[in-house]
């Protein structure tokens, strides 16, 4: 759209897409009106018309195209009717506006808005979206803050809807106000409206209106017909037809269109010239007013947008100025307010008023210039050569006085160029190559300049992040829904990130663990029953892999047992670090690596190996499940032969036992018996050593493994489809021509008599053509080089380092007398290192067809190139046109070899030619090669093949010439997997169980609290090499909590080995009114640390109004050296239920230990006493509050006043749902001082 008319005009250039602009009687998408484009040549010569839809940039988001010429049947129009009419809401604006008012109707209790589907739910809605996530009690001041309460709509090809940062919203009310406005048309700016809307409804004597247009039809729930009209800036379409359209007419016409003003935010990504046209509509609606004084003049407006597209806005409406005021928004991550150099918002403020008007804030900086009669930035200096304020990203420009204007300062002048420009540019840039070095061959998003520069950047912000508090691991609170992992900060519950449903890893969580250092997180998914391992910086996997069952429950330890063969090893230093070289730094401008690692991190993937000393990853399941990971990756143990599903596991540090809780299901009634396990892991703790080492080099291989797979991946996505025109083009030829020449004499006789056929010649001049020809070229050239880059650098050094690690491995298992027990097979090993030697091969193959292609394709496309130019009467180079007989034989070779028909491969492939030889090695497929290498004279394979027994010599490695190198690499990957096997086979039948009790029955109610919120719990005490568990038995003795306690070597045993635990009455007259005795019942316990127990307590016989409380047990008021002769005489052949009468039981009366949970029905606790910290959820899942243990005495007389807070975490349920599940990594608390209450957060959490 040109700024002569709103409805035609195009943007000229050298090129690219234009827009002509919305024409009468456009077809409609879904989104309204489609736009009028037609693409161009760098010469200026147009192609074929099209519509496509407005408001998306993406055909993914709405797939609507139709040529302008091209003839629609009816059924496709009756088809495309019915299409978009699927795609509207499924309620009108009014049928909203009437569900809102009997929403508001509702208790507090039954107004629920759904998360998935962004709709606020009627009771009688609430059974179709139960299986849904969806937030309680909505109060009316969420009603009158919409958009706090919905997602943003954050594609940036689409909606791009970023909202204003309180900041920057209550500049701009305050500026209107002050400007005198008293109606604002709010265009995409829904943040403002909800402010002007919440002022007036709050203050009577505030006079501004709002009127909303936003394509965002969710906030038609919210708002009536006369506060919102749905509306689509990019073709001026208001959805609700001329009603919405007279809407907008009469808020315009008010007060004679007096005091009203436009203030609109678009997506940065949409056609400038498309809002334009649109913002004319809006206020040639203005000029309509009745007031006849509007014809000449131009509606107010403040147009929001990006300093960068200055001269495109000043395009179309040339009276408009940009201001300094920096524009920021709460959920955008680069354009926040604070910043400084290039890293400032890039978002101001256009406007048609007069700039000395525009008044901007002192107290951020903002200074008036008295010559240019505006404000302007701190950094923007005045010019006295320019005679103005020139910079416009707040940094002091500089003045260039060849140029003649003020630059940037990051930039030069070249002589070259004759122009400023960065300092390592590339001139002379073409119009076919790159933006920002000009070389031909890869785009502007892939240039190696850009991910230079944005790796230096990214490694420059990871040191000061890592330099400051904020960067340590140890603030992180992770916690999960069945949907999503959330990590947030212990401290104020920020979230860090959070990870959502992924259809490669799974969507359902049922459990998660921290590695003990801190540094990775595991979550087990059961829907794919896959471990994933997750960095906590990024949300994006290091490695997983898949388990036989579904997880639910994970306990991650680490080893604390030492010895001097131990102690070697930890402080030895790696030789592999001193033999092999450091493995290169994956690419970062590939899909795969760049959601994965920091730009700036070489050996990121080596964090997965962690710290040196032993920890184990313990995984419980359905059906006995039991598997044990030393470092989180390779398989140290199988456990068979326990019942029932796993509630709770705990592998003592000394790694002599294993404890675990099982729930074992009886089919026949609805109940379900708790019973405990005690399993001899002995074999793991005489063998620690050499499990440790034997485990951390299987991890070296597993990480290997990943950074293989990774390299081939980015091997895949270098190789471009591109690559396969010429085999396509060929087989079309094939196909449609007439005649009985083959497709090689055709060819062969374009290059000896330099005569084509006219079929040839079409298919070289109108289907492949010159500038195709070099595309092609250029891209083969491209995707080659970076592919053999991948495969010398990576690939091999990925496969190299297998093998020293491998050998190594191999020389341990032949060490017999330590590793044979462990069952390391040195047999296996060799057959791994056969593989890992095969695929070696391979990648080598690959490179000679690489480079075989390369040569092979720039002799013939220089041919095809000339023959080409001469066909088209073009004038040749004389460098091009000399080929010498050597060449033309060259040629003539490639013809031959790969221009021969093959009907055999179209009916595998569909296409009788494979010219493109490199492809077929980066398919993930177990088809054989479509073209293998030509073995046939070479000499060293005849040998071998004709030699038997040189042949089968295990000193060569196996050579699959037909196959793949995927189907090689996967291959490799499970022989490595077989050999990695054999070891957790023969752990695992070592351990065995030396104890079962069957503890109580439990009834399978309705209740679908998770299991991991639930008792009993594991613990293990290091220092005294003692498991302990804790559990209720509330059927029988409501007011106990027993604990059970068995030494970790199963050959020893403990006194006091079950006693049960009875808490008297402590709280006093000033809490609860009488004082007459009462018991107090346990809701959930955790150990704190080795010395202490947390525990919920309410009282048995609880009444309204009576509160629950926090308390810490200490160990030495239980365990006592009068009771060490109390011992239960245990039958076997009972439950432990059966027997509670007989069990030695303690009564406790807590001192000053204790804390009453006020207004919160508390029901369950998660501690960390490293942290000193505890976690309390309520009985309805929806309130959590953090506390402070042991708060040092600041010896003052009085104590001081509490000081507690609360946050509403609107929109965010199932971040604080299940938060206190994980017992040992979640939360934290400490020892015997009372609670010092720091936060309470609470949201609506629904189960």
């Amino acid at each position: 759209m040109a700024a002569g008319g709103p409805e035609g005009g195009r943007r000229t250039g050298s090129g690219g897409l234009a827009l002509l602009g919305l024409v009468p009687g456009a077809p409609l998408c879904p989104h309204g009106p489609a736009l009028l484009f037609v693409k161009t040549n760098q010469r200026g010569e147009e192609g074929r018309r099209f519509y496509a839809c407005s408001a998306c940039r993406d055909r993914k988001d709405c797939h609507f195209f139709q040529w302008e010429d091209e003839k629609v049947s009816e059924a496709s129009l009756a088809a495309r009717e019915e299409y978009n009419k699927n795609h509207q809401p499924s309620f009108t604006h009014r049928q909203n506006v009437e569900r809102c008012k009997d929403f508001v109707l509702l208790p507090l209790s039954k107004r629920r808005f759904c998360q998935e589907c962004q709709q606020l739910l009627l009771p009688a809605e609430w059974e179709k979206h139960s299986a849904h996530q969806f937030l309680r009690d909505i109060s009316t001041a969420q009603l009158k803050s919409p958009s706090q309460l919905l997602y943003p709509l954050e594609n940036k090809k689409t909606n791009a809807q970023y909202l204003f940062a309180g900041r920057s919203c209550q500049f701009l009310l305050d500026l209107i106000t002050d400007l005198g406005f008293r109606r604002v048309l709010s265009v995409g700016t829904p943040r403002l409206h909800e402010m002007i809307q919440s002022k007036a409804s709050q203050e009577e004597d505030f006079r501004v209106r709002s009127l909303l247009l936003d394509i965002d039809f969710r906030y038609s729930q919210f708002y009536t017909e006369d506060e919102f009209c749905h509306y689509n800036m990019f073709n001026h379409y208001f959805f609700g037809g001329e009603a919405a359209r007279e809407t907008c007419r009469k808020f315009l016409y008010q007060d004679n269109g007096e005091r009203v003003i436009m203030v609109t935010d678009p997506p940065f990504g949409g056609l400038v010239e498309a809002l334009a046209s649109s913002f004319k509509k809006l206020m040639a609606m203005w000029k309509e007013t009745e007031k006849g004084g509007h014809k000449t003049q131009e509606m107010p407006m403040f147009w929001i947008f990006p300093y960068f597209f200055e001269s495109r806005i000043l395009e179309f409406f040339p009276s408009f100025s940009m201001m300094d005021y920096q524009v920021d928004y709460d959920n955008h991550a680069l354009y926040k307010h604070g910043k400084t150099g290039r890293r400032q918002s890039p978002v101001r403020i256009f406007t048609n008023l007069t700039p000395s008007m525009i008044v901007l804030p002192v107290e951020e900086g903002y200074r008036f210039c008295a010559v240019c009669q505006r404000y302007v930035s701190s950094g923007n200096q005045h010019c006295e050569i320019c005679n103005s304020c020139t910079s416009k990203d707040g940094r002091r420009w500089k003045h260039c006085v060849l140029c003649k204007k003020c630059v940037k300062p990051s930039w030069f002048h070249c002589n070259n160029c004759n122009c400023c420009a960065l300092q390592n540019h590339t001139c002379d840039k073409t119009d076919a190559g790159c933006f920002v070095c000009g070389k031909a061959g890869h785009k502007r998003s892939t240039c190696p300049s850009l991910s230079h520069t944005r790796r230096a950047c990214q490694a420059d912000k990871k040191a000061k992040a890592e330099n400051s508090e904020e960067g340590k691991y140890a603030v992180k609170h992770a916690m999960f829904s069945r949907k999503k992992v959330l990590l947030h900060r212990l401290a104020n519950f920020q979230r860090v990130w959070s990870l959502p449903p992924n259809e490669n890893t799974g969507k359902e969580v049922t459990a998660l663990a921290w590695r003990p250092d801190g540094k990775i997180l595991a979550f087990g998914l059961t829907d794919t029953k896959r471990i994933i391992l997750c960095d906590v910086e990024k949300p994006e996997s290091l490695h997983s892999f898949s388990v036989d069952s579904s997880i639910t429950y994970m306990h991650w330890m680490e080893v604390t047992e030492e010895s001097s063969v131990l102690t070697s090893f930890y402080n030895a230093e790696d030789e592999s670090n001193l033999l092999l070289p450091k493995l290169p730094a994956l690419p970062k401008n590939y899909s795969t690596t760049a959601k994965i690692f920091s730009e700036e991190k070489s050996d990121e993937i080596m964090k997965l190996l962690g710290d040196v000393r032993l920890n184990a990853l313990v995984l419980g399941g359905s059906c006995g499940f039991i598997e044990i990971y030393a470092y989180g990756m390779f398989k140290i143990a199988t456990v068979t032969g326990v019942a029932g599903a796993c509630r709770g596991l705990c592998l003592s540090s000394d790694l002599k036992s294993l404890s675990v809780i099982t729930e074992i299901r009886d089919s026949s009634d609805n109940e379900a018996e708790i019973t405990y396990f005690q399993l001899d892991t002995s074999l793991l703790s005489s063998y620690l050593p050499e499990v440790t080492r034997m485990a951390r080099k299987f991890t070296h291989i597993s990480t290997l493994l990943q950074y293989i797979k990774l390299s081939l991946t980015c091997m895949c996505e270098a190789w471009e489809e591109i690559l396969m025109q010429m085999d396509s083009r060929l087989t079309k030829f094939v196909q449609e021509k007439n005649t009985t020449t083959s497709v090689q004499d055709e060819f062969m006789q374009l290059l000896l008599w330099g005569k084509a056929s006219l079929e040839l010649q079409a298919l070289l001049m109108n289907q492949l053509t010159v500038k195709g020809l070099k595309k092609l070229g250029q891209s083969i050239e491209s995707s080659y080089s970076s592919i053999q880059k991948l495969v010398i650098s990576h690939l091999q050094s990925g496969s190299e380092a297998l093998l020293y690690h491998l050998s190594e491995l191999k020389g341990m298992a032949l060490w017999k007398q330590k590793y044979e027990s462990l069952g390391l097979d040195a047999s296996g090993i060799e057959e791994a290192f056969t593989a890992v030697g095969s695929f070696i091969l391979k990648a080598n193959e690959l490179l000679q067809v690489i480079d075989s292609s390369m040569k092979n394709f720039k002799a013939f496309f220089r041919w095809l190139y000339v023959a080409m130019l001469r066909m088209s009467e073009d004038h040749v180079l004389p460098e091009l046109n000399k080929m010498t007989q050597k060449d033309i034989t060259f040629v003539a070779d490639f013809l031959t070899e790969h221009f021969n028909e093959a009907p055999e491969l179209y009916n595998r492939k569909g296409k009788y030619f494979n010219v493109e030889r490199v492809g077929q090695y980066l398919k993930d497929e177990d088809d054989d090669l479509v073209s293998p290498p030509n073995t046939e004279g070479n000499q060293w394979f005849n040998f071998l093949k004709n030699t038997t027994h040189l042949k089968e010599s295990p000193l060569l490695f196996p050579y699959y010439p037909e196959k793949s190198l995927h189907f090689v690499k996967r291959q490799m990957e499970g022989v490595i997997d077989q050999c990695l096997q054999k070891p957790a086979d023969v752990i695992g039948k070592s351990v065995h169980q030396v104890f079962c009790m069957s503890l109580y029955k439990t009834s399978l109610s309705e209740d679908s609290t998770p299991q991991l919120f639930k008792l009993p719990f594991l613990w293990n005490d290091k220092t005294s090499n003692i498991h302990y568990v804790l559990f209720t038995m509330l059927e029988d003795s409501i007011s106990k909590i027993y604990i059970l306690r068995r030494h970790t070597d199963t050959s020893r045993s403990v006194s006091n080995g079950i006693l049960a635990v009875e808490f008297g009455n402590f709280l006093s007259n000033s809490v609860n009114e009488t004082s007459d005795s009462r018991c107090y019942s346990c809701l959930d316990a955790h150990f704190y640390d080795d010395e202490t127990v947390t525990v919920v307590l309410k009282e048995s016989m609880e009444q309204e109004g009576k509160e629950r409380v926090l308390a810490q047990l200490p160990l030495s008021s239980v365990y006592t050296d009068e009771d060490q002769d109390r011992e239960l005489v245990w039958d076997s052949t009972k439950r432990l239920d059966e027997q509670s009468g007989e069990i030695p039981t303690c009564t406790v009366v807590l001192e000053n230990q204790w804390r009453v949970l006020e207004n919160m029905k508390a029901q369950y606790v998660s501690v960390n006493g490293i942290r000193k910290v505890s976690c309390v959820l309520s009985s309805n899942l929806r309130h959590v509050r953090v506390f402070e243990m042991d708060v040092e005495d600041d010896g003052e007389a009085e104590e001081e006043e509490e000081e507690e807070t609360t946050q509403v975490a609107a929109g965010e349920p199932d971040e604080l749902n299940q938060s206190a599940d994980n017992q040992d990594n979640v939360c934290g608390a400490s020892a015997e001082e009372l609670p010092d209450e720091t936060e309470e957060h609470e949201s609506s959490l629904d189960p």
